[in-house]
């Protein structure tokens, strides 16, 4: 069965916007594989991904991704779940971020898969 829900993370998100990250083409790549697609944004993620920008970048790219996140289509924003996400955190037992802990917990309830280029997040979703 093909997924139709994707769930992106502030790597995958940044890279996509910075045009001179190392992973910007692997990015703008994946993006349009994603058109047409469901695209789940937690609102940590928005948070991360505005933060980064406008530290990296400037105010005025995390202007125009908050902008895009506004207008997109067939973008879900899912409501944080607080006790779900602290679960996550606790069970995986390792160093990691509590966003990156949520994003696992979020796809795990959704059965969707997590776009992203970092390493850890990926090998401790399976």
């Amino acid at each position: 069965m093909e997924l139709d829900e994707f769930i992106v993370d502030s790597s995958f998100l940044v890279a996509f916007y910075r045009d001179i990250d190392s992973q910007h083409q692997e990015a703008r790549r994946i993006a349009s594989d994603l058109v047409g697609k469901t695209i789940i944004l937690h609102p940590y993620v928005i948070q991360e991904t505005a933060t980064v920008l406008t530290y990296k970048c400037g105010t005025d790219i995390a202007y125009s991704f908050l902008a895009d996140v506004a207008v997109a289509e067939r973008i879900i924003i899912p409501p944080p779940d607080i006790q779900t996400d602290i679960k996550m955190f606790i069970a995986l037992k390792r160093k990691i971020s509590f966003t990156d802990a949520s994003l696992i917990a979020l796809a795990k309830q959704r059965g969707a898969q997590i776009i992203t280029f970092d390493r850890e997040i990926l090998s401790l979703f399976k």
